[in-house]
């Protein structure tokens, strides 16, 4: 298993869902097992919001990714050459990918804001493809944040509320809101600082994706949506959703993509309740994951090696499969 950490900076649980804040029929699963990081996966009754807890507090998340994260998860972690690291992670075809189902919908000289822009390769293609557009974003990670902007001329900030309300065109974030103590406030504050038919883009991983074993389950990962719990969140922050569902493009097969846009008069209220047949769904659909010994095993081979050759070497490894995987996947295309 990958290496531990004593003080996680966890937040006191109060035994309410992240989302919703309802603390009724809350179900317990199983311990996170990925960093034994003394959370545990639980699933709400009222909204069926699948979510870890106890969350982590504000600076105990900050600290988090500032240290263990990327020893936590060696693909993040580069080796010797930073071009073939972001080679064969894609980023670059990733992004063009996303920026291509978004480009005909942003107007002349639109703002548009990233929120978590991690190296930069959306912000660099969004420059390369649409010279107009006025770019911002937030990303606490300062010495990596430029990596692949290339030229693209970017307003950091150190939040979306930072920036005036009704000003933006554009808001988009890929695989963060899983990240974020707090995504219901996030996609109010998007819904906010929009224009009037301004739109919001997303991309999370899906819960009810084809994953076989706990170890899905890390604490990089607070929230887990399917399709229908996360219209209905953005639908409470106040959000008009025009589609949410499996990703447009099959090569990000295994995560959802939301549309939505900001109506002229944004009314935030309650998440609305689950159907039962939903809770049901999401329960037997996590149930089925077991606690086999080939994970045991695997977590157990993963801290070895990563103990005798390092991150570093290891997420070498990882990324060259992925690369590998990708370029038979086209080959057969």
């Amino acid at each position: 298993m990958p290496e531990r950490f004593h003080d996680w900076g966890l937040a006191a649980d109060t035994g309410q869902c992240r989302v919703c804040g309802s603390s009724v029929a809350q179900r317990y699963f199983w311990p996170e097992v990925y960093a034994h990081s003394g959370q545990a996966l639980m699933r709400c009754g009222y909204c069926a919001t699948v979510y870890l807890a106890p969350g982590f507090s504000a600076a105990g998340l900050m600290r988090f990714y500032t240290g263990p994260y990327r020893r936590l998860f060696p693909a993040e972690v580069p080796w010797r050459s930073a071009g073939r690291f972001f080679a064969w992670r894609g980023d670059a075809d990733t992004a063009r990918k996303r920026f291509a189902l978004i480009d005909a919908k942003l107007p002349p000289q639109g703002q548009l804001f990233e929120m978590g822009a991690g190296f930069g390769a959306f912000l660099g293609q969004a420059a390369q493809q649409r010279a107009d557009l006025q770019l911002s974003a937030s990303e606490p990670d300062i010495a990596q944040r430029q990596a692949l902007l290339g030229q693209a001329s970017v307003h950091f900030v150190e939040s979306l509320a930072t920036l005036p309300e009704q000003s933006l065109d554009a808001v988009v974030a890929f695989h963060v809101l899983e990240h974020l103590i707090d995504p219901r406030g996030f996609l109010e504050q998007a819904a906010q600082r929009l224009r009037d038919g301004g739109r919001l883009w997303l991309e999370v991983p899906d819960l009810m994706s084809d994953w076989q074993t706990r170890l899905f389950v890390h604490p990089a990962h607070l929230s887990y949506f399917c399709a229908d719990s996360l219209r209905r969140l953005a639908e409470a922050a106040g959000l008009h959703v025009l589609y949410c569902g499996a990703h447009p493009v099959s090569a990000l097969a295994g995560t959802l993509w939301l549309e939505a846009l900001r109506p002229t008069t944004p009314v935030c209220q309650p998440v609305a309740p689950a159907a039962q047949q939903q809770v049901e769904a999401v329960d037997q659909w996590i149930s089925r994951v077991g606690s086999g010994y080939r994970e045991r095993i695997k977590a157990l081979l993963k801290a070895v090696a990563m103990r005798v050759l390092g991150p570093a070497l290891i997420g070498e490894w990882q990324r060259w499969r992925q690369h590998r995987r990708h370029c038979v996947e086209q080959a057969r295309r």
